[in-house]
C-alpha cells in the first residue's frame, strides 16, 4: 500500500474506532446517568455502563472498524484482555479524578478520554491483529 493510501486507511480506521466506540461510550454515559439518578452509587454506575458499552463496542470494532476476519473465538479473548485493561484505566482515572473533585461527569470525561488512547493502541496492536497467536510457530 502507498504511503498516502496508508495515511488514509488509518484515519477511515481511527474515524470508524471514534464512531463505534462513541456510540458504546454514548451507552455508558447513559446507563451512568439512569443508575446515578436511582441512587446507585457514582463508581458502580459507572462500571455497569461501562460493562454495557463493551458488548456494544466489540461488535462495532470487529466488524464496522477493523473488519476483522478473526474468529471471535480468538478475537474475543483478545478483546476481552484489552477491555480488561481499558475497564481498570477506566476505573482508576474515574475514582481519583472523582476523589478529587467530586464530579462525576466531569470525572468520566476525563476517564473515557483516557480509555479511548488506550484501547485504539490496544485494538490496533494486538486485539485485531489478523494473525492469530495460535499460528505463530
Amino acid at each position: 500500500m502507498k504511503p498516502a493510501n496508508l495515511k488514509t486507511a488509518r484515519v477511515t480506521r481511527l474515524l470508524r474506532f471514534l464512531t463505534g466506540g462513541g456510540f458504546a461510550t454514548l451507552v455508558h454515559w447513559l446507563t451512568m446517568f439512569l443508575l446515578i439518578r436511582s441512587g446507585t452509587g457514582a463508581q458502580l454506575a459507572t462500571a455497569a455502563g461501562a460493562t454495557t458499552g463493551l458488548v456494544i463496542n466489540y461488535l462495532a470494532q470487529h466488524r464496522y472498524t477493523f473488519q476483522s476476519r478473526l474468529p471471535h473465538r480468538v478475537a474475543l479473548p483478545r478483546y476481552l484482555a484489552g477491555a480488561g485493561l481499558g475497564w481498570s484505566l477506566n476505573l482508576a482515572c474515574f475514582s481519583a479524578t472523582y476523589g478529587a473533585t467530586g464530579a462525576p461527569i466531569a470525572s468520566q470525561a476525563i476517564a473515557t478520554a483516557t480509555a479511548t488512547f488506550a484501547n485504539y493502541l490496544l485494538a490496533e496492536k494486538f486485539v485485531f491483529q489478523g494473525e492469530s497467536t495460535d499460528d505463530v510457530h
